[in-house]
């Protein structure tokens, strides 16, 4: 699979596993902005952007990191799921 592929299916998939938190500190909407993956797709950061607390999300997600790493492995089939990095997306290099 091309990068760019994983990297969509990436986003689709934190998006609803995300959605589906059940943590105080996750706000009803969060948006997944964007997913970088390294070139050996071991790495993947994810940038996220919420109207609530973004420290707070941040160390949910850190937190929830595993569960979703099990979302992401259960839907997309790859070698080795990649390990989520979690950053605000105004953070982001572009």
């Amino acid at each position: 699979m091309k990068p760019q592929q994983v990297e969509s299916q990436l986003v689709r998939v934190l998006t609803d596993a995300i959605g589906s938190l059940n943590d105080p500190r996750v706000p009803l909407i969060v948006t997944v902005e964007a997913v970088s993956l390294t070139p050996d797709f071991v790495q993947a950061r994810v940038y996220v952007s919420s109207m609530g607390d973004m420290d707070a999300l941040l160390e949910a997600l850190q937190n929830a990191r595993g569960h979703l790493q099990r979302q992401v492995a259960q839907v997309v089939k790859l070698r080795r799921t990649p390990l989520l990095e979690f950053f605000a997306a105004d953070d982001r290099k572009w």
